[in-house]
């Protein structure tokens, strides 16, 4: 496969964004990553555009939304740099991370999104920098837990409502700062990690990092790369909340501590900044079939 990589105007790459999530994040996600291995992988690459099977539009779309009032000006403007850069937008792909996508008109490209919020686009992983990980090994006190808003999706408040009276769940409105969230997650057999503005969610991949098995809870399953991974090998999801306690009571300490490790590895060796980009490739050939 061979690849051309589209000329954008420099603006189309902001070197930061204005406000940084994850708080504990550096100014890095991944439209930067994919961007980083596409040019450190140079037999990938090609000057020749007739000889490319496909087109890659590196624009650092999150950047530009959040340092233009979250998406609310500079489309115009966006939208006639897109134009002009765009040649076949039947080969053409791009990385977003924001929630809401692109927000422009990018015609037929295929959209790899960290966090869609509808039925188009391939999903990918929503990364954050890695947490530092507590130096000792702490003793589970929770099956489950949260840490973080519950009003940023009803989702959120509705998993809330259906563990209320669980003892053995440990879920706090709030933040308490990024300590926190690490002690109380590896403390935790399970990361309930419910889908936020965005389809998908910050914590899943963390609770990966951390060696806790990730519980996905969203109306739409944003687990990247399905076709190449076997999510419920690493994983939980439920698209209601009415099931949490019955996958609960369906699940051993020993199994769900097992599941956190294979987790855990496979997120080291396939899912990190970087290793995830070849899964875009496999897309990418999957879709050139």
């Amino acid at each position: 496969m061979k690849i051309y990589s589209l000329p954008v105007a420099p603006k189309l790459q902001p070197e930061s964004q204005i406000i940084i999530y994850p708080k504990h994040n550096k100014d890095f996600g991944v439209e930067q990553d994919f961007h980083l291995y596409i040019n450190q992988n140079k037999t990938l690459l090609t000057n020749n555009i007739t000889e490319a099977d496909w087109h890659f539009l590196p624009v650092y779309w999150t950047r530009w939304h959040l340092n233009h009032d979250y998406g609310r000006s500079g489309i115009d403007e966006l939208q006639h740099e897109i134009d002009k850069s765009i040649i076949d937008d039947n080969k053409t792909f791009t990385i977003c991370q924001y929630d809401d996508g692109p927000v422009v008109n990018i015609g037929n490209s295929v959209q790899f999104l960290a966090s869609r919020k509808g039925s188009n686009g391939v999903d990918i992983p929503l990364l954050s920098s890695a947490h530092k990980k507590p130096f000792f090994r702490r003793k589970k006190k929770y099956l489950a837990s949260f840490v973080g808003r519950i009003a940023n999706h009803p989702i959120r408040q509705a998993m809330a409502d259906a563990l209320r009276d669980n003892k053995n769940v440990f879920i706090y409105d709030g933040d308490k700062g990024t300590n926190f969230f690490v002690k109380t997650t590896v403390s935790s057999y399970i990361s309930l990690s419910p889908r936020g503005y965005g389809g998908s969610s910050f914590r899943f991949f963390e609770a990966m990092q951390l060696g806790v098995v990730p519980f996905l809870i969203s109306d739409i399953d944003t687990r990247p790369f399905k076709k190449f991974i076997n999510w419920d090998d690493l994983s939980l999801f439920t698209s209601s909340s009415h099931e949490l306690e019955r996958i609960f009571s369906t699940m051993r300490k020993e199994d769900l501590t097992a599941i956190g490790k294979l987790s855990n590895q496979f997120y080291m060796e396939k899912l990190a900044y970087q290793k995830w980009c070849q899964y875009v490739i496999k897309e990418l050939g999957s879709l050139t079939c």
